[in-house]
């Protein structure tokens, strides 16, 4: 299957990731079950949280962590 790009995130209080795609579409993905995860941990501050960007495509967070930009399209939904 071929994905389309993701192109901006915005991140709000509730762990939530506002996904912005190169061909219009706005998703909604819930990040609050990643976070018992201990390598993603650190985003349970919020202030951490929201230091997510993207970069080539890619989800990354200031603090180092990652995310598959497959399965961010994969398990979010519509906005």
């Amino acid at each position: 299957m071929t994905y389309p790009k993701l192109v901006s995130v915005r991140a709000d209080t509730a762990y939530h990731l506002h996904l912005y795609y190169d061909n219009g579409e706005a998703r909604l993905y819930d990040f609050t079950p990643n976070l018992s995860h201990p390598y993603y941990r650190a985003l349970q501050n919020p202030a951490v949280f929201s230091q997510v960007s993207v970069i080539h495509g890619d989800l990354e967070w200031a603090s180092g962590q990652d995310f598959c930009p497959f399965t961010l399209y994969e398990k979010s939904l519509p906005e």
